[in-house]
């Protein structure tokens, strides 16, 4: 039914699917024709160009380059370009940034002249057998390459069906004659619709193109056996009985509608080329030109072309001339009706004088010799002058299959609304879904037109493979303020998408500069086809940020002001977000005044209590920030004040924020001043995250607080040990240990702490509730290597409800402690 049809091998990357091999259109009457370029490509192009190249020297015009279509898209190009009548080779080249990176040849196109040729028998060409010897064979297709056809095999089973189905029922329909299968006139070639042989038209189309130098197309509707009166009769659905035309198949007309809607649209016509009359010979005259005159009219309404010209030929010859049917002939012809007189073939009798053949051996068909000369009577015939009268039809643009992806490396491939499809599968939905191979349809309107929408040719691969995202840290954590960037391993289009499916970008690389899901689709930039979706979570990186608090005066005179400066220390290779701190401040420690970025807020409904809130919101790798305020002690005694982290925006990779101040962790700071009137009492900042022992339960906490927060070789810092008892027991003894680290050395200890080796002592004696009792020791800075001091509580005379003695330093209990001292460089 249509050759093209059916899965092939991969593309090349651009393919010309429209013309097809050996199309020809029809010229105008200044010898060109615009045509129509189409096909498929499959990879980006900016631009599609075209151009022919005449085939031999004197047999067309090579054009340059033309622009077909810029910036095509979903895989097909289409565009038109004026072609002077000639015999081409068609070019086609895709560009690409400048670059030509594909290209495709069609090797045979022409634009020339296209005839539709109805008749009888010596039309379509028959035998004539005498004494069982065909006298009339078929002439050999011709010598000129440019004479071309629509094939046709009227043994084959497409064919029988169009005639009829194997039950009997009318068919006569389209869709079993060939489609757009051009070719070469040949001997054994048959012409579509309905001729089995070349006959009298090789040697018809040697002597016409080597006159006007263009190929020619020629469609051969004719029906041996058949008249004008049939033809008429089908034409306007007018019954008739015949022992072998069925009327119920519109037989012969139905041959003419076909070509005329099936093939003519998409090739353009000049002129329909009669050559009826001899089996006419018992109508008289006005009947006949009635039918002729009908058939003509009909045609040219039925497919809305009222200048449709017709070349009569005189045709009468059976045993003879007939002049009625003559002059009927001439009655119908007449060039203001656009009729105008082909060649008298009742000319054509007697012997061939060069061959000594009848011409007509059954005194009706042609010999070889008859073919002969009937055909180059056509040829002569059809003169410049007829060709300049005659306005002909040029071919019509085929429309384009739509393409929409449609998942697993498939695309879904759609015909235009409001026609009928037939697929080369023979499926008739509209739509299909298909892999790799090349699929082309005919399309009918309602009116019965068909149309040939260029071939669709799909590629190994429409939709790109699942790619993976990559970043340029190797992490997928955002550190530095810039954040990271993320990279397809696909080189195309990339769509890229954020957490709330917003559209981040379109390139191979994007910036990640929030938290939050990045999803991933490799599209495809023909059509468009997009992978799998991939995606990566983008989270913050961990930070390890130290707090500390310290005094600008170790001690101070009872009612003057001290200012304390909260210090946050980010001590890793990522930016810190937004961080919030807490100073609950111990009893009788008034403030004067916050400096920015701090607030003071009560810490509980009385507002007796009171705290310094603060809020940091950056602060870049490696850097610190610090904060103050002034305070005044308004009791004699001892401050321990403390402080925390509360929330950060990024993970800490060795504190939890706002889980209290006794963890030990390095998001907590405690700092100690001394009134200079002396006193045994203690104020301790609140610990909001305790749970208040009960009666019968001890609570021991330990605080470990620096004479400096910084060292440098050779410098002596002193360590305070405070334990506290916040229980409602009285503990009789309490074991204290301190680890020193590697870059601290003991001095000495005024509280009786003794050294062992790295483990500096001391046992404590009796602790009531509510007092605290505090160890110090002084140790020399000797290394800038591990400045990391640690202490616990390693006995205990009673159990301690929330901790347990001697079980680590680090495990975030209150009755643990430990300072990283800061390094400085000496000076």
């Amino acid at each position: 039914m249509v050759t093209l049809l059916g899965a092939q091998p991969a593309l090349a990357q651009i393919k010309i699917t429209f013309p097809v091999s050996r199309q020809i259109v029809q010229r105008d009457n200044s010898n060109q024709a615009t045509v129509q370029i189409a096909g498929s490509y499959g990879q980006a192009l900016d631009v599609v160009e075209a151009r022919v190249v005449a085939r031999a020297v004197g047999q067309g015009t090579t054009s340059d380059w033309f622009t077909i279509q810029t910036r095509p898209t979903n895989g097909q190009f289409s565009g038109t370009m004026v072609v002077k009548g000639g015999w081409y080779n068609v070019e086609v080249r895709g560009r690409s940034g400048g670059v030509i990176v594909a290209t495709d040849v069609l090797d045979r196109f022409g634009v020339g002249e296209v005839f539709a040729i109805m008749g009888h028998s010596n039309a379509q060409g028959s035998g004539c057998t005498i004494n069982g010897e065909n006298k009339c064979p078929t002439l050999e297709g011709p010598g000129d390459d440019r004479i071309n056809i629509v094939t046709i095999d009227q043994n084959s089973a497409s064919f029988n069906q169009y005639l009829s189905t194997p039950d009997g029922s009318n068919t006569a329909d389209s869709r079993y004659l060939p489609g757009l299968a051009f070719s070469k006139l040949t001997t054994t070639s048959g012409m579509s619709p309905f001729a089995k042989m070349p006959w009298l038209w090789g040697p018809m189309g040697d002597r016409l193109v080597s006159r006007i130098n263009v190929p020619i197309l020629l469609y051969n509707a004719g029906f041996g056996g058949t008249n004008m009166q049939q033809t008429y009769w089908a034409a306007y659905n007018i019954p008739f009985e015949h022992s072998f035309v069925r009327y119920d198949l519109r037989m012969p007309y139905a041959n003419v509608r076909n070509l005329m809607n099936l093939y003519v649209p998409t090739t353009g016509l000049r002129a329909v080329l009669v050559q009826h009359g001899a089996n006419d010979r018992n109508n008289p005259t006005d009947s006949t030109k009635k039918y002729y005159i009908g058939v003509i009219d009909k045609m040219r309404t039925e497919f809305n072309k009222p200048n449709l010209g017709f070349i009569i030929a005189l045709d009468s010859y059976l045993f003879g001339p007939n002049q009625e049917t003559r002059s009927a002939q001439f009655q119908v012809i007449n060039p203001g009706y656009k009729t105008f007189q082909g060649p008298d073939l009742d000319q054509i009798s007697g012997v061939d004088v060069s061959t000594f053949e009848l011409y007509r051996p059954d005194d009706t068909h042609f010999s070889q010799s008859g073919q002969r000369r009937a055909g180059q009577m056509w040829a002569d015939a059809i003169t410049d002058a007829y060709l300049g009268a005659i306005t002909p039809y040029p071919a019509e643009m085929q429309p384009l299959t739509s393409l929409n992806c449609a998942g697993n490396n498939r695309l879904t491939i759609t015909q235009p609304d409001g026609y009928q499809p037939i697929w080369s599968s023979g499926s008739t939905e509209n739509s299909l879904t298909v892999g790799t191979g090349t699929y082309s349809a005919r399309i009918k309107n309602p009116q019965n037109k068909v149309l040939f929408p260029p071939a669709v040719v799909v590629p190994d691969s429409v939709q790109p493979a699942t790619p993976f995202i990559s970043s340029n840290t190797g992490k997928f954590t955002i550190c530095q303020s810039g954040g990271v960037r993320l990279t397809s391993s696909y080189a195309g289009i990339n769509n890229w998408t954020t957490a709330n499916n917003a559209t981040s970008g379109i390139g191979r690389t994007i910036p990640a500069t929030k938290t939050g899901v990045y999803t991933l689709q490799a599209k495809n930039p023909v059509y468009g086809c997009l992978s799998d979706v991939v995606s990566r979570n983008i989270s913050l990186g961990a930070t390890d940020v130290s707090l500390y608090i310290q005094p600008g005066r170790k001690v101070v005179a009872l009612g003057d002001t001290v200012s304390y400066q909260l210090i946050v220390q980010n001590n890793s290779s990522c930016d810190a977000g937004r961080i919030t701190l807490q100073n609950r401040l111990p009893a009788n420690l008034t403030v004067e005044s916050v400096g920015n970025n701090l607030s003071l807020v009560d810490a509980d409904p009385s507002g007796m209590s009171k705290m310094i809130n603060g809020v940091v919101d950056q602060i870049p790798a490696w850097q610190s920030v610090s904060y103050k305020y002034v305070a005044r002690p308004t009791a004699a005694g001892k401050y321990i004040n403390a402080a925390e982290v509360m929330t950060m925006t990024n993970p800490d990779v060795n504190a939890t924020p706002g889980n209290g101040t006794a963890s030990g962790e390095k998001d907590e700071a405690r700092t100690e001043l001394q009134t200079s009137t002396s006193s045994s009492n203690v104020f301790i900042s609140p610990n909001p995250n305790d749970v208040p022992p009960k009666s019968n339960e001890a609570d021991l906490s330990l605080i470990m607080t620096p004479s400096s927060r910084t060292a440098t070789i050779g410098q002596i810092i002193s360590f305070t040990l405070t334990v506290t008892n916040r229980g409602a027991l009285t503990v009789n003894y309490v074991g204290l240990r301190n680890l020193l680290p590697a870059g601290l050395q003991f001095v000495n200890s005024a509280s009786g702490m003794n050294p062992n080796q790295s483990l500096v002592s001391v046992g404590i004696g009796r602790i009531s509730p509510g007092q605290s009792v505090s160890a110090e020791f002084t140790a020399k800075v000797i290394s800038q290597v591990d400045l990391f001091n640690k202490a616990q509580i390693d006995f205990s005379g009673q159990p301690d409800f929330d901790s347990k003695p001697n079980n680590g330093y680090l495990n975030g209990e209150d009755d643990q402690a430990s300072n990283e001292l800061r390094w400085m460089e000496n000076r």
